[in-house]
């Protein structure tokens, strides 16, 4: 069993509140006192419970971030930028991963309001503000990656996922394509404004546009939807996808090349967050610049200034702007 702080009292011949206050309020202790307390808590290999202590005082020094699907490598790279931020203003960090899944999303939440967080920094699958707006009241501050209805307590950090749809679509129409397939998660507020941006391209134009919608926008996923291409006669085969990220489009990438079907020749191919793996792909990706670290970091940011001035009204936010960067997979080599 761990030592606890009556251990240490009793070894090293002191009370338990001496104990405490070596820990929490070293200045008050002499320095024989604080001499017997150390060598107690050496021998005996005791950790202080930070948990409880926090619990006792009411609050934390530990932030969330609560993710739409951790294993995509562009969360990695925003929860990075979140932790770093974190990290420096001396603050310690928790994640959680909602997998899409509405019901784990809000049980995170209430996960982390029970941990006393001080505050949550989330990416997520539904409308959560009316929940952070609760946490609000009680202290909690929030900030969502994301478009967010206004709210005078909930700050936001946001890409112009409308701008990348439509940079996306105006290249595809530019190089004549006009059977442009869509594979995106509409029911994701993220994905469905890289849809609506393909549309304002294409709208007025010859393309025409087809969804099919995939769940998780994993690799896998992209396999699947390859596979449905695939199966399709060359007639009846788009000559675009737009992929609403960019391992979607690897996936589908993937199953293009094993059935002899060419990038770009055959269909130009568009990803959406420009991962590393884009430009590493056996057909280097165009993709739609997403700067995810940045992001992540912005938003831890803008999180510690609302904890910083609790009471000063929250800035408009300014969206990172959309950049198309264009490879193989739709101009060849």
């Amino acid at each position: 069993m761990p030592a606890s702080v009556k251990d240490v009292a009793a070894l090293a011949g002191v009370s338990s509140s001496t104990v405490s206050n070596y820990l929490n309020h070293p200045h008050v202790l002499g320095e024989a006192s604080a001499e017997k307390v150390r060598a107690a808590i050496a021998q005996l290999g005791y950790v202080p419970n930070e948990s409880a202590r926090q619990l006792r005082a009411g609050s934390s020094t530990t932030l969330a971030l609560v993710l739409l699907d951790a294993w995509i490598p562009y969360f990695q790279e925003l929860s990075r930028g979140v932790e770093d931020v974190a990290r420096e203003g001396g603050w310690s960090l928790f994640f959680s991963n909602s997998n899409r899944d509405g019901d784990l999303e809000r049980r995170n939440i209430d996960m982390f309001e029970a941990h006393r967080v001080q505050g949550i920094v989330i990416y997520p699958l539904g409308d959560v503000v009316p929940r952070l707006e609760q946490l609000a009241e009680r202290g909690i501050r929030s900030v969502v990656i994301g478009p967010i209805r206004e709210s005078t307590t909930v700050g936001s950090v946001r890409f112009d996922d409308r701008g990348g749809g439509r940079l996306a679509g105006e290249h595809l129409v530019a190089l004549g394509r006009r059977r442009i397939r869509f594979l995106g998660a509409p029911s994701v507020s993220q994905s469905n404004d890289r849809l609506q941006g393909l549309r304002d391209a294409v709208d007025g134009s010859a393309a025409t546009i087809e969804v099919d919608e995939v769940a998780h926008l994993a690799t896998e996923d992209g396999l699947d939807a390859g596979a449905r291409i695939v199966a399709l006669t060359p007639d009846e085969r788009p000559d675009a996808v737009f992929a609403a990220n960019d391992m979607v489009a690897i996936g589908v990438l993937t199953q293009l090349l094993r059935h002899g079907i060419r990038v770009p020749d055959d269909i130009a191919l568009v990803g959406f967050d420009d991962v590393a793996q884009a430009h590493q792909s056996v057909v280097p990706l165009t993709s739609v610049r997403q700067p995810a670290y940045e992001i992540g970091r912005a938003a831890g940011a803008a999180l510690l200034q609302q904890l910083a001035h609790p009471d000063a009204p929250l800035p408009a936010p300014t969206p990172f702007a959309a950049e198309l960067v264009v490879r193989e997979s739709t101009i060849g080599r």
